[in-house]
């Protein structure tokens, strides 16, 4: 099964997410493993998770993390991606090894403008860039710079999908959707990652 862009999800905290996505075909499946984070899950349930899910790739989605959690945790967690939002630390998690998502947060149009500088650093650094973003009203101008950037990183859209037409997806270099918790073990409704990974399929 293939899909027609990039497919990150992120935030999975349980199996249910975790195989689904998989079998859909997406291509990372991020696990939130700051522990400042309220939303982090523990080594081991990342574990009791991930020895059911082959061929993907397994991202450790860390905020503020300091270079030494992230280092422990690649190593207990076996991680193939890391993604930071520290951009001091960039270089330093580069140095590991390991596939690179740095996230990148846009509050502000000079975010939006200073776009370019900052990729410009993060191109021999990571292999992808996600933008985040809450403001609607910085939807289109990223929208724009997203779908013709040219460099060397892959872009992410990784806010807006709830208010984009499902088809609109398929014109980004790669999105990501959002994994939620369980209403108990085995129970999930999937919603809206699911109609997207639906819409995404590539026709035989």
């Amino acid at each position: 099964m293939a899909l027609q862009t990039f497919v990150k999800i992120g935030n999975i905290s349980n199996l249910s997410d975790a195989r689904y996505c998989a079998g859909m075909g997406v291509n990372i499946l991020g696990f939130p493993l700051d522990p400042s984070s309220e939303e982090s899950i523990s080594h081991e349930t990342f574990k009791e998770i991930t020895e059911w899910i082959s061929g993907i790739d397994l991202a450790g989605e860390f905020g503020n993390s300091s270079l030494e959690e992230i280092k422990f945790c690649v190593v207990s967690c076996d991680l193939q991606v890391i993604q930071t939002k520290n951009i001091d630390l960039v270089e330093a998690v580069a140095a590991l090894g390991k596939t690179v998502i740095f996230k990148m947060e846009v509050i502000s149009k000079s975010d939006v403008t200073s776009l370019k500088s900052k990729l410009s650093y993060l191109d021999e650094l990571v292999k992808y860039v996600l933008i985040s973003c809450e403001d609607t009203s910085l939807f289109e101008s990223l929208d724009d710079f997203i779908r013709y950037y040219n460099g060397n990183v892959l872009m992410i859209k990784g806010y807006g999908i709830d208010e984009t037409n499902f088809e609109d997806m398929a014109k980004f270099p790669g999105i990501e959707l959002q994994g939620s918790p369980e209403e108990r073990p085995g129970f999930k409704d999937y919603g809206r990652v699911m109609d997207i990974l639906e819409e995404l399929e590539e026709e035989d």
